[in-house]
């Protein structure tokens, strides 16, 4: 939802009582937020005072034909103003504010995460980001090509055991090629399955089989209600290393009371983007989208029932079928968590994504 949509059905009374009290929570908790709000009301105050004006103009103008005349001339008193130049920097102010809201306040952890590291800067920031890059810089009698870097690096996870792996789309879009490794898979190669840029995931596919033969996953994706407050946690790739986070869901609905998505009070980072987001249980619950700007520990995570309902779109029914199969057991339930993640890292992967000039 838009946040003049917002504010407007919050002045028309048409919020239900939660999201009223979390409308008037924020408005007293952002200060930004709240600026934009006012900005609003004048700017509707301003164009319901345009619309009484002329149509107090409008009766003044029908009483004068009729009793004048369609030929008689009106002589105004006053010079005439136009609703631009009464109205234009109230108009101009509200539009500005509310726009500065949305681009300030909502960050994606999209952009994955840049290569700007030490070690990364040395191995050459301006090589060509394509599968052909790959093989330059050999140096001579080299046994092995040395990588180029990519041009985006983020997170994944194993959907299910036929090689199948879940991301985000904002990634892989204009992609010329993309990988995926781990410590416990070298790099290997992708294709790219599905792209759903409204729920922003991407399916991916390992290309060489023989990776995925021994594949076990030992999650599953939860069908079951979650209730906020919940514990949960997070894997993925801010860094070269897996990182690990938790904390707890604190909202049903995203950014704007968006209900595709979840809140979770766990710091998110450029390269978490495409993580998965479990419960206690070790079920995943969604994948890790994005963060807002300036905001500790405050990320969104898409659900999971929404992937498949996307899925559920695929027209080709072959894939469709890999997709939903998901795997027949869940051997996480009960576990220490720190059991529980090491039976996990080996099916959440650091996605490295190469792009034509």
């Amino acid at each position: 939802m838009r946040p003049i949509d917002l504010f407007d059905d919050y002045l028309d009374g048409k919020l239900n009582a939660g999201d009223a009290k979390e409308f008037e929570a924020r408005l007293n908790s952002d200060s930004e937020f709240a600026t934009a709000f006012e900005q609003h009301k004048d700017l509707i105050a301003a164009l319901n005072k345009s619309e009484k004006r002329n149509a107090f103009k409008n009766k003044l103008k029908a009483i004068h034909t009729q009793a004048f005349g369609n030929d008689a001339k009106i002589i105004s008193i006053n010079k005439e103003e136009g609703f631009v130049k009464r109205y234009g920097k109230t108009v101009l102010v509200a539009a500005s504010t509310a726009a500065i809201v949305v681009l300030s306040t909502i960050a994606a952890v999209s952009p994955g995460v840049k290569q700007t590291s030490n070690e990364i800067t040395e191995l050459g920031l301006t090589l060509k980001a394509s599968s052909d890059a790959i093989v330059e810089g050999i140096k001579e009698g080299s046994q092995k090509p040395l990588p180029a870097p990519a041009n985006l690096e983020g997170s994944a996870f194993a959907l299910n055991n036929k090689g199948y792996i879940i991301t985000s789309s904002h990634m892989v879009n204009g992609a010329d090629s993309v990988f995926v490794q781990n410590g416990s898979l070298e790099r290997t190669l992708t294709e790219v399955v599905l792209i759903d840029p409204k729920l922003d995931i991407a399916i991916l596919k390992i290309i060489d089989s023989k990776v995925v033969k021994a594949w076990d996953v030992p999650f599953t994706f939860s069908e079951k209600p979650t209730d906020i407050g919940e514990k949960v946690y997070t894997l993925g790739y801010p860094r070269k290393d897996v990182v690990y986070g938790e904390g707890s869901l604190s909202s049903l609905s995203g950014y704007y009371n968006d209900t595709t998505m979840y809140q979770i009070s766990i710091p998110v980072n450029p390269g978490n983007s495409g993580g998965p987001l479990l419960n206690d249980q070790g079920n995943v619950i969604g994948v890790i989208r994005g963060k807002i700007t300036g905001a500790d520990a405050t990320g969104f995570a898409i659900k999971s029932n929404e992937i498949f309902k996307s899925i559920a779109t695929l027209t080709v029914d072959s894939i469709k079928t890999a997709l939903l199969n998901q795997p027949k057991k869940q051997t996480l339930k009960g576990l220490k968590r720190t059991e529980q993640i090491k039976r996990i890292n080996p099916y959440v992967f650091n996605v490295m994504v190469y792009k034509k000039d």
